[in-house]
């Protein structure tokens, strides 16, 4: 009970000094004044916005995401977000109140049901630790396996939407307007990839230069191929090389890449059905096969040693 105490006290406490930061601090900075008279103005200048909503469990781990000690340009975060297919305009904070409202529900009942089953106390406090870990960290897991499957998804329709961009290419049309029409041919085979080209067809369009827009496409994505599609097209752009050719040229490669791919994971396959055949099917068999004779034998010796 005293280190629950303490526990609770240095969470207080630090909460309490996140506050008076917030409160000193952040409100007095001229730049987050300056900015907060300009979205109210803005607000005001608008009659037809509604000023006040509905709040929501989304606002509510923003809030609570909001005191913990990290920045919103934290960029492992936002890339690791980015990469998973969440944009949302608050999704740091969202990810990070989440993160502490399952740690505190996770430990909290977890006490709760040792201590109404009687448990001793130290074991309550040690198995609710590693609930609050587990809690805290499973948003940040479950992150990083959506952003791998998401990665995985991109990958593997990369190859046939470098062909139809080669066509497109080809037929005459401009590398904006190719990345557009692909985008939005693959919507149905790989929506996650789709998204990417026409986000980055957007930004060209707004303004930004097409090396930057390929540059951001490949941050978002992480796929090592798409990096080099990235740089494959900057340098060829560059040099004043034909855009259909270098696009051939690359496409054969992939295709090459996604063939030895599939080869390698062929050979995998035998390795990884080693496991289960050893320590769960040959059990099974061997029990199946020599049981029978197994008590037969016994049963001899056994008629034998009373004789």
């Amino acid at each position: 009970m005293l280190l629950l105490a303490t526990i609770l006290f240095a969470v207080a406490f630090g909460t309490g000094l996140l506050a008076v930061y917030q409160i000193l601090v952040r409100d007095r900075d001229p730049v987050v004044a300056r900015l907060r008279d300009l979205r109210a103005r803005t607000v005001a200048a608008r009659p037809e916005v509604k000023k006040e909503r509905a709040w929501t469990l989304a606002d509510a781990l923003a809030t609570l995401g909001g005191f913990l000690p990290t920045r919103e340009s934290d960029e492992s975060l936002r890339s690791g977000l980015e990469r998973a297919g969440i944009r949302a305009p608050r999704a740091e904070l969202v990810f990070l109140g989440t993160k502490v409202f399952l740690a505190f529900t996770s430990g909290l009942a977890w006490v709760t049901i040792s201590y109404a089953l009687a448990r001793p106390m130290g074991s309550i406090l040690l198995q609710g630790g590693i609930a609050v870990v587990v809690g805290f960290y499973f948003p940040t897991f479950w992150l990083y396996r959506k952003g791998e499957a998401r990665k995985a998804q991109i990958q593997a329709a990369l190859a046939d939407t470098l062909d139809l961009l080669v066509v497109c290419v080809e037929a005459g049309l401009a590398l904006n307007a190719a990345i557009e029409r692909v985008g939005r041919e693959v919507e149905l085979s790989s929506p996650a990839l789709s998204d990417e080209l026409l986000l980055a067809n957007q930004e060209i369009q707004t303004g930004l230069a097409r090396s930057e827009a390929l540059r951001r496409l490949a941050r978002r994505t992480g796929v090592e191929d798409i990096y080099a599609l990235t740089a494959m097209l900057i340098q060829a752009e560059k040099l004043g090389a034909s855009i259909a050719q270098s696009l051939r040229a690359h496409a054969e490669s992939m295709r090459t890449k996604r063939r030895q791919r599939a080869e390698q994971a062929a050979r995998k396959a035998g390795i990884k059905l080693a496991f289960p055949l050893v320590f769960m099917i040959f059990p099974a068999l061997l029990i199946v096969i020599l049981g029978p004779a197994a008590i037969q034998l016994m049963q001899a010796l056994a008629a034998q040693s009373t004789h």
